[in-house]
């Protein structure tokens, strides 16, 4: 069909939004059901921006569980889910339903943004809207609420159709996947307007619309998307696409950002995977510590990881150390377990964890190339991990174009969606894209109202930073990460207050960086984990991280601070009783944006 013969008629919005909850059921508790538009939260306009409110914690002092689970019957859609009241394994809150109605304000503003950005507006349509009526029509169409898949565990997806898309295309499209969190967040805050972007700047350059698929990830709430039911749903995922869409389960570019980076790593490299293939995975900051020591896994360190964890198994004082589950588990085991059905390290690092060798030789059988992308001094994760993954990978014949944010945290330093629509562009017009090698990038500017502003640079060496928590507190080990190049000698210095000036420093930690097994770079790090020390009374203490790389003759000492807008000196605390770790005060203390604690030479 030519331009000038193509319709210019829009289909009005289907409103309500669909939810696929329906507060009638369950004596009024509510509960899934496919076309419900009810909901416990709202997605609304505050001041012209998107904001997500949702009242589902309890708030009673006297009940144990976190969420309101008398109140609503969140996992009524599982045998005998009526009664239960937290999440447990393949058994999560919002599995196929959001927990938030969309007003239509944030609708109409985000086909009002669609427009401006791609020069089509967007309209949501129901799930059930047939082919003939989604054909050829002047706008993106988000064919919303769809569940999927053929078992007992299913998900929640929306459809984003191109422009003019037509069911008998005889060139399949191709695919842009995102998977995160809730549906009706994801699709009109945290994922839709980004995600639009991308299919459009695509479309101005190629000239072929792509379809994009933004998935809830297995559900809303309790899950990492790990558990052993995503597998075949993913391959129900794209086999619908493929036959209601007309998608190239061949030609699909997966992107997302921690959560949403293990969804696009367990989707490319599926160890089930039948039927379709992933050729471009944009990975940015994923979690990949599951299978850590448990000291490792909650510590000061990673200051956020206790009110995770605590909000994934649904328990209020989950936080609080010595924490026993009902069936006189940890926190962690139960954490674990709820994730991959076992608290059972070996199997988790070696089959069913994100950075697992089964799922490396899943993007090797693929054939997928990723662009990993992290954080230094991020809040929910060492940097240690995504070194040893990019040469992990790279060793199985995985290509990897490994990118570093420093001090950016948990956040990026390029923009994943932009670099994902010249993917899905690479693959219309059938080039090669995603060069391997590591990309180096710092701030571009120290204030504190531009540190998300980034440049590239290229080091000649490793550059040297470290890791290590704001607060220190007794009977939790201090956990210190170094990198630099091999070879390069560090110490880690502390300095005690007295009064208006510092001490004399003592060393916490020393030595020499080794050259590390099967790195092909310069590249090391070492991980430290001690005891604190008992002349560490409680106080305010300032440190130093020196280092001197092998050859030079002076020590050099690296003095940027990750917190935008905090100067030096870098301090922590050595803290007396055990805080909350999830409320604000913890949270503001030790983290900004996402960002955690150290000392960087860049």
């Amino acid at each position: 069909m030519s331009g000038s013969n193509r319709s210019t008629a829009l289909p009005a919005h289907d409103f309500p939004v669909a939810t696929n909850w329906d507060a009638s059921l369950n004596e009024g508790r509510g509960g899934p059901r496919p076309g419900g538009t009810d909901g416990i939260g709202e997605v609304r306009l505050n001041g012209g921006a998107v904001e997500a409110v949702l009242p589902l914690q309890d708030d009673d002092s006297g009940n144990p569980y976190l969420y309101r689970t008398e109140k609503y019957a969140l996992f009524a859609g599982e045998p005998g889910g009526e009664r239960m009241r937290a999440p447990a394994y393949e058994c999560y809150i919002g599995e196929t339903y959001s927990l938030y109605r969309v007003t239509e304000e944030v609708v109409r503003k985000l086909s009002d943004d669609c427009l401006a950005a791609t020069r089509y507006p967007a309209v949501v349509r129901r799930f059930d809207t047939g082919a003939n009526e989604l054909a050829d029509v002047p706008a993106f169409q988000l064919v919303h609420g769809c569940v999927v898949g053929e078992g007992q565990h299913r998900s929640m997806a929306t459809f984003i159709l191109p422009p003019y898309w037509r069911p008998d295309s005889v060139q399949g499209y191709t695919a842009l996947f995102s998977g995160f969190y809730d549906q009706n967040e994801n699709v009109f805050g945290s994922v839709g307007p980004p995600l639009l972007k991308a299919l459009g700047d695509s479309l101005k350059s190629t000239g072929r619309g792509s379809v994009g698929i933004v998935w809830n990830g297995g559900g809303s709430i309790g899950t990492r998307t790990l558990q052993g039911s995503i597998y075949g749903n993913l391959n129900d995922l794209f086999a619908e696409a493929n036959r209601r869409f007309r998608v190239d389960p061949h030609a699909i570019v997966a992107v997302g950002g921690s959560r949403g980076a293990i969804a696009g790593l367990v989707a490319a490299g599926n160890p089930q995977r039948s039927g379709y293939s992933i050729p471009y995975l944009v990975c940015y900051n994923p979690p990949l510590f599951f299978g850590d020591d448990p000291s490792e896994l909650l510590n000061p360190a990673f200051p956020v990881r206790w009110d995770a964890v605590r909000g994934d198994i649904g328990y209020k004082e989950a936080w609080r150390p010595g924490w026993t589950g009902p069936d006189g588990e940890s926190a962690i085991e139960r954490f674990l377990t709820l994730q991959f059905g076992t608290a059972d390290r070996d199997l988790i690092v070696q089959e069913l964890g994100p950075a697992s060798d089964r799922l490396l030789q899943g993007l090797k059988d693929s054939g997928t190339k990723v662009c990993l992308n992290h954080g230094t001094h991020d809040a929910f994760t060492p940097s240690w991990p995504a070194f040893e993954w990019a040469e992990r990978a790279r060793r199985r014949g995985v290509p990897v174009r490994h990118e570093i944010g420093y001090r950016f945290g948990h956040n990026n330093c390029t923009d994943p969606y932009a670099r994902a629509a010249e993917c899905l562009a690479a693959l219309v017009k059938g080039e090669e894209l995603l060069a391997e090698g590591t990309w180096h990038y710092c701030r571009a500017s120290e204030a504190a109202d531009e540190w998300a502003l980034s440049e590239r640079f290229e080091p000649t060496v490793q550059p040297a930073f470290l890791e290590v928590p704001k607060a220190v507190i007794p009977g939790f080990p201090i956990y210190l990460a170094v990198y630099g190049s091999a070879g390069m000698a560090y110490s880690v210095e502390v300095l005690e207050k007295r009064e208006e000036t510092w001490g004399e420093a003592f060393v916490l930690a020393a030595g020499v960086l080794s050259k590390r097994d099967g790195f092909a770079h310069d590249g090391s790090y070492r991980k430290i984990m001690m005891n604190v020390p008992d002349r560490l009374i409680p106080g305010t203490y300032a440190y130093r991280f020196r280092y001197r790389r092998e050859g030079e003759a002076a020590w050099s000492e690296a003095r940027l601070l990750p917190h935008p807008g905090e100067e030096g000196p870098a301090v922590w605390e050595v803290l007396s009783d055990i805080p909350n770790f999830t409320d604000a005060a913890w949270l503001e203390r030790t983290m900004r944006h996402a960002i955690g604690w150290g000392l960087s030479e860049r």
